[in-house]
């Protein structure tokens, strides 16, 4: 008689991962944590969203006016072709040489602190630019002291800081934009700017082509070649035309 195998039971222990129950402890302790700070919590969050609603009412709004500028680029005629065949002569003279675009002059004019505050003073704009210490009944500062009036200096900071001017490398467009509480006021500006720097690009433009045809008349009289002077010649007459 055969005996049957007695069959036997394993028991494997499992252990818990300790790390499960760390995470679990955590989140409880983070949860209780934040319960028991919710009143910080919840004021942290009201006096952001107070702060936030009382600038956006409070906060002075501005108006942007934009212009885009488009350099002119001079042509190259034959006459400046030639021309530039003298540069050193020219250089030595003291005499400029139109380049192909003026993007660089015209980008560094509209920065520079002579042009602005030339623009100032014609317009008269450091009583509206300090509008707040200004009594316009009495034509006064409102201030302590002389020595607390608005400086042609803070003047031209304080314009500055609504005047933007960016050029586009791609397009070689410049763009001119000028900020202000009066959207009115903030198109002016910007318009007359770009009048003000036409003119005195324009008037810059006849300075320099009178330097020219001064250094030609010049060598004009002085070179014997008739080659020489056939080219002086047709450049000088081109130049008159400019200025």
């Amino acid at each position: 008689m055969s005996e049957e195998p007695k069959s036997s039971t394993k028991y494997v222990m499992v252990e818990s991962d300790p790390s499960t129950d760390e995470d679990e402890i955590d989140l409880l302790e983070l949860i209780r944590t934040l319960l028991q700070a919710w009143k910080t919590i919840l004021g942290v969050t009201v006096l952001c969203t107070s702060l936030a609603v009382a600038y956006a009412l409070f906060a002075p709004e501005l108006f942007k006016a934009e212009t885009l500028l488009a350099p002119a680029e001079e042509e190259k005629s034959g006459a400046s072709s030639a021309l530039s065949q003298f540069g050193g002569l020219a250089a030595m003279a003291g005499i400029s040489i139109p380049s192909d675009s003026n993007v660089e002059q015209v980008v560094a004019t509209l920065n520079s602190r002579k042009f602005l505050r030339a623009y100032i003073e014609r317009n008269k704009l450091t009583p509206v630019l300090f509008d707040e210490i200004w009594d316009a009944d009495n034509q006064a500062w409102k201030v302590p002291s002389p020595e607390d009036e608005p400086t042609e200096q803070k003047a031209i900071k304080s314009f500055k800081a609504c005047l933007s001017v960016d050029e586009d490398k791609k397009s070689g467009l410049i763009s001119l934009s000028i900020s202000w509480k009066d959207p009115d006021i903030a198109a002016q500006w910007a318009n007359d700017l770009v009048k003000q720097l036409n003119e005195q690009l324009r008037e810059q433009a006849i300075a320099d082509s009178k330097k020219r045809v001064g250094y030609l008349e010049e060598e004009l009289a002085k070179t014997t070649l008739q080659d020489m002077r056939a080219v002086l010649y047709n450049l000088l007459e081109s130049e008159k035309q400019k200025a």
